[in-house]
């Protein structure tokens, strides 16, 4: 994921020299042809992330278009005054681009699992935040962004996400992604997945599908502004709809979802979770472990829906 989103950047920069790219002592493995192709647009700002937020939100002020990019949890948490106060509050055009999403970095522990990301950047005015869920969805991510005015964060995998598209998909500013319809139940069911969690919900709703249900899985893409009216859609048209994310249950997709169907006076009887517990996560080791662990691997994922079914 990370590899496609710097391969679409490049080329977005090349053809548009008012875009930066600010890195804080990070990625050289993927970004070597902005360092040596286009140096002028390439800026290493040491490991200073707070530093290189003020520096871009100054640049973005001056008419560039600066993408910031570091690990999430010090590209977010660690310069979050300077994302505030310098970047949203003068509705600047910077992006903020966070690599390792939810437990990607399971093994360097909790200073390292940004699982309360979404919640913290979702809750700054003027700013979008997407999460894009395979390669294909990451890859258009950049022509977009440089599109859009104003602040924006994208949370990206760490690395090694399989692709549920099978090519490049439409992707619009605030829309959700079907990336899967089957079964022939008597019951709905709708997976509303985000990020990195995208593969294990179309796992899931494949594994699912022969239970007894129909099911549709959607990579939701845009934490904010969330996709509304096909949240509205499949909760009042579906049995259950269940939101499916590497983030805690307290201010991510589940927050998002129960504020739209609070804002148009919807019920959320038929709705349920499946994210991280409102707990750091003390345990350490591959991200599959701590999956697992935690209930978000496709296999717990698929017993975990069919129960909230009513076992089909």
């Amino acid at each position: 994921m990370r590899t496609a989103f710097f391969d679409s950047l490049y080329e977005v920069a090349k053809a548009d020299g008012r875009v930066e790219l600010i890195t804080a002592d990070m990625g050289f493995g993927c970004l070597e042809k902005f360092r040596d192709c286009l140096p002028k647009q390439y800026l290493n700002a040491g490991i200073s992330e707070a530093n290189a937020m003020s520096l871009a939100a100054g640049m973005a002020l001056a008419g560039r278009r600066p993408f910031v990019y570091s690990i999430t949890p010090f590209v977010t948490y660690r310069s979050f005054e300077q994302t505030r106060v310098d970047v949203c509050c003068h509705n600047a055009n910077v992006k903020i681009i966070g690599v390792g999403s939810g437990l990607d970095y399971g093994q360097s522990g909790t200073t390292h699992h940004p699982t309360e990301d979404i919640a913290v950047m979702r809750a700054l005015p003027n700013i979008s935040v997407a999460c894009p869920g395979d390669p294909f969805e990451a890859a258009a991510l950049p022509p977009l962004l440089n599109r859009m005015d104003g602040p924006a964060f994208v949370r990206l995998g760490r690395g090694r996400e399989p692709r549920i598209h099978s090519g490049a998909p439409k992707l619009e500013f605030g829309k959700a992604l079907k990336i899967f319809e089957g079964g022939a139940g008597r019951k709905k069911v709708a997976l509303l997945s985000i990020g990195n969690m995208a593969n294990n919900a179309l796992l899931a709703a494949q594994r699912i599908s022969s239970k007894g249900l129909s099911v549709e899985a959607y990579s939701m893409v845009w934490a904010k502004p969330i996709d509304e009216k096909l949240v509205l859609e499949k909760i009042s048209g579906c049995d259950l709809a269940v939101s499916i994310e590497e983030h805690s249950e307290i201010g991510g997709l589940r927050s998002a979802i129960l504020e739209a169907l609070h804002s148009k006076g919807e019920s959320a009887k038929n709705f349920r979770h499946i994210a991280l517990p409102d707990r750091f996560q003390k345990d350490a080791g591959s991200p599959e472990y701590l999956r697992k662990l935690n209930g978000l691997d496709a296999e717990s994922i698929g017993v975990r829906v069919v129960k909230m079914a009513g076992g089909a």
